[in-house]
């Protein structure tokens, strides 16, 4: 029996995808509006953490970019259309999630009293990140 939730055309499946992307860029915003609307008031020393931070968010922002190489590729044969996204769908959930690993310590360094000055370049960097791979139909295709 057919699943009634599941895609059923390529249309159907890039617009899924979309929306999950849209969703995932939409919680970076949400996350800047919980750092403006909260009061920080830690007495904690972010600025001894913002370095190892930084070199987190670097590692994360690498392995958004490298790790979904690694996922398998659809096989030769033809599969349904479903089956065929299935990779690409894991592909994207993987950079989107790495991707957003990035914004989430500035978030931290954020609510440990960091300026926005510090915090902005953390959530810059995951929205060129989440940008370069919207999901398009040629993008999809080529995987």
């Amino acid at each position: 029996m057919a699943d009634p939730l599941q895609p059923k055309n390529p249309a159907e499946q890039l617009g899924m995808f979309r929306v999950l992307w849209a969703a995932l860029f939409a919680s970076t915003i949400i996350y800047i509006v919980v750092l403006e609307l909260t009061t920080v008031e830690s007495g904690a020393d972010w600025q001894s953490l913002a370095p190892m931070f930084a070199l987190g968010g670097l590692g994360a922002a690498g392995a958004s970019v490298l790790a979904p190489r690694f996922v398998r590729k659809r096989p030769p044969a033809e599969p349904t259309s479903t089956q065929a996204a299935a990779p690409y769908l894991v592909a994207l959930i993987l950079a989107l999630a790495l991707a957003e690993t990035v914004c989430i310590l500035g978030l931290v360094l954020g609510f440990l009293g960091a300026p926005p000055s510090v915090v902005m370049p953390f959530f810059v960097v995951t929205w060129i990140l989440m940008i370069v791979r919207f999901p398009t139909k040629e993008k999809l295709d080529a995987f």
